[in-house]
């Protein structure tokens, strides 16, 4: 399956839609914030060519189930580079 293209700030809104709709710990997760895609190497062909540095304004409770929405739209997304100027493999 082809991975979607987006940019980082198309990949952040569509966690935080995710995020949104989690209704994990009775619906407190969906209250959580989405973390910032940055770019990294793929460690395998077809890997994900991207990352998060932290979870951001996470609700108590909710890092397995914030994580789980990273690592499947990890998954489904490739991120592009918009600007020559990313921090690329930090």
């Amino acid at each position: 399956m082809a991975k979607k293209q987006a940019t980082a700030a198309e990949i952040r809104a569509e966690l935080q839609r995710r995020i949104e709709l989690c209704a994990d710990r009775d619906g407190s997760c969906c209250r959580s914030g989405a973390p910032t895609p940055r770019l990294t190497r793929s460690k395998e062909g077809g890997g994900p060519n991207w990352t998060v540095d932290g979870l951001p304004e996470l609700a108590p409770g909710c890092f397995g189930a914030i994580l789980k929405i990273v690592d499947q739209a990890r998954l489904e997304y490739e991120l592009t580079s918009s600007s020559s100027s990313d921090d690329i493999y930090r």
